[in-house]
């Protein structure tokens, strides 16, 4: 003898199958909550930042990362710490040759422990590529080489990205 399933439970099943996915509803349009659909997309190589809000790029700057001995570390990251202003005080010794007096910045977002800060560099008259190796700035009439590992940018770029993105804001850094 055949069991019969009524088919009114098939068209039970199907209309809260369809019902589940009305309520449930499409994924939200960037996946941090913290940052809010912004993200700072690093591309060491082009010695550029980016900034997207929602997929769209809002905003594009020259930098200058760290140089060879000392390098920007790839990877994704998050904005976890801002200051504004803040000083940098070098943890290597007077005779060191990466040793650096207090420095003071106004704009600083730190995106991974160790130190690694996006920030403001007045002191640097060139930024783009090749300016994290020794290079002549003509500018300054000196020759200089890149960071000491954080991602440096004009004093006014930094300041628009400092208002722009939030703490928690994504990073992702290229080679």
């Amino acid at each position: 003898m055949k069991k019969r399933v009524n088919k009114f439970f098939y068209f039970g099943m199907l209309a809260f199958i369809l019902a589940s996915l009305l309520v449930i509803g499409p994924p939200p349009r960037h996946s941090h909550a913290d940052g809010g659909g912004k993200l700072i997309v690093i591309s060491l190589s082009e010695q550029t930042l980016y900034a997207y809000e929602d997929g769209e790029e809002v905003f594009e700057t020259a930098i200058t990362s760290g140089q060879p001995a000392l390098p920007t570390p790839t990877g994704n990251f998050s904005i976890f710490n801002k200051q504004s202003p803040t000083t940098f005080y070098s943890p290597w010794g007077k005779d060191s040759p990466y040793y650096y007096p207090p420095t003071t910045v106004s704009y600083a977002m730190e995106f991974a422990s160790g130190g690694y800060f996006i920030h403001d560099a007045p002191w640097r008259n060139e930024f783009g590529p090749g300016t994290n190796s020794e290079h002549y700035e003509e500018e300054s009439d000196q020759t200089v080489t890149g960071s000491h590992g954080c991602v440096n940018m004009a004093v006014d770029d930094a300041g628009w990205l400092y208002n722009w993105a939030p703490i928690g804001t994504p990073v992702q850094i290229t080679e």
